[in-house]
């Protein structure tokens, strides 16, 4: 018997087919839009499309078609040299990769060379100055996220000097910086602000600092892992954790990394104050944004790093708490946290200290005479948890009072400072053994 609302003959069929397409469309799943690849080669004629028959000859090009797109977006970029003459910014979501293949020794560690005919070279022209080679993030601090770069050779501009970065993040969230060369002569490798991700098979040398990671706020946080680098032979140092923002506004206080596989070794080009790996509040100069901040904190868990051969080996340290700059007084009184477990790392053969912990900045705790530009931290905790006793010779600086008298408000006396070094659970005791 036929039911009533059964349509018959071929509007029953056309019932039939109507339903069956509903059905699938209820069934499948969401059909997203493909990813446009953008095609970049040194080697290309001028005009190309970016599509695999007509690339682009340059970066900037493919950036600009891809700030056109509203879909997934990756670039893929030929072996080959490609100068910069302004900074390549990156301010959406977007796949930048490279062709360089790198070459890793037995222990897995990039060794800096990369596959004969694979090298994808980025390169400062001397128009570039001390602007980013590639600066991720938007000017107008928006949070973005999604964004990789990988296989390639960044080497800075000759003579950068100080503020110059190879790859500069700021505000992003989920990015992914792996298998790539940073060389000489940036100031800098890379630097992470207020910004969270993966920073994972690269190799640093050459520069001033390898990498710097930096604290974060709650809409554009810092959590970051930095697993299976290699930073060594750098002028300054291998890797460095700032619990605070530099270079915005906004006042990040919080930083979270995990530093783990990395090979952190030969950092000595400066005979005092060179590391394998520093730990320190803040840096916030006067007159620069975010210069009202006075605390920052770090959470790090440092696991199975070789650090050998550096000047010294582990910093743990105040930052910049400026006392004065010139003769101006700087009001702020600083303090924070560092919350730090050591587990599994090789630290021998630092040719200064193999550690300093100090709640000063370290070039004052090596250099007392110069207490005069850089206070100590006031009411701040420095928890290490070290059941491998890798710092049982480690240097400490730990006053109870602030030793230093001078014309600034706050030295007018020897004021007591309330900071807190606990050691695997024991709260030590004041006192200085350097």
């Amino acid at each position: 018997m036929k039911s009533k609302w059964m349509p018959a003959g071929p509007a029953r069929a056309t019932f039939f087919a109507v339903a069956i397409a509903l059905a699938a469309l209820l069934v499948s799943p969401a059909q997203t839009a493909p990813t446009r690849v953008i095609h970049v080669d040194d080697d290309a004629a001028l005009g190309g499309d970016g599509s695999g028959r007509f690339p682009y000859s340059n970066l900037t090009d493919a950036l600009a078609e891809a700030r056109t797109r509203s879909g997934a977006v990756a670039i893929n970029v030929a072996p080959g040299n490609y100068a910069v003459e302004s900074s390549l910014v990156i301010d959406r979501a977007l796949e930048l990769r490279g062709s360089s293949e790198l070459i890793r020794d037995a222990d897995g560690w990039p060794t800096g060379a990369v596959v004969a005919g694979t090298e994808t070279r980025i390169f400062g022209s001397g128009s570039l100055g001390t602007r980013p080679l590639v600066d991720v993030g938007r000017s107008d601090a928006v949070v973005i996220n999604d964004v990789g770069i990988r296989g390639f050779v960044f080497e800075g501009t000759t003579g950068g000097g100080m503020g110059t970065t190879e790859v500069l993040v700021r505000r992003v969230q989920d990015y992914a910086i792996r298998d790539n060369v940073f060389r000489a002569p940036a100031f800098l490798g890379m630097q992470s602000v207020a910004s969270s991700g993966r920073v994972a098979g690269n190799h640093f040398s050459g520069v001033d600092t390898g990498a710097i990671l930096t604290g974060g706020y709650s809409t554009s946080p810092s959590n970051v892992t930095f697993t299976g680098n290699r930073s060594a032979g750098n002028f300054l140092g291998g890797l460095l954790l700032n619990g605070a923002s530099i270079g915005i506004p906004e006042l990040g206080d919080q930083l979270d990394a995990v530093v783990r596989d990395n090979d952190l070794s030969n950092n000595t080009g400066s005979p005092m104050t060179s590391f394998g790996l520093r730990l320190f509040i803040l840096r916030r100069d006067i007159g620069a944004p975010g210069d009202s901040q006075s605390t920052g904190n770090i959470r790090a868990l440092v696991q199975s790093n070789r650090l050998v051969g550096n000047r010294t080996g582990i910093f743990v340290d105040a930052g910049f708490p400026y006392r004065r700059v010139g003769t101006t007084c700087d009001a702020r009184v600083f303090s924070g946290t560092i919350d730090l477990t050591l587990s599994g790392n090789t630290l021998t053969d630092s040719l200064l200290e193999s550690a300093l912990v100090t709640f000063t900045r370290n070039s004052a705790a090596l250099i007392p005479s110069t207490l005069g530009l850089w206070q100590y931290l006031h009411g701040a905790t420095f928890t290490i948890t070290d059941p491998d006793g890798t710092l049982a010779d480690v240097r400490i600086d730990y006053p109870e009072l602030d030793p230093f008298l001078g014309p600034c408000p706050g030295d007018a006396v020897h004021e007591a400072l309330g900071n807190v070094l606990r050691y695997n659970g024991v709260d030590l005791p004041n006192g200085r053994n350097l």
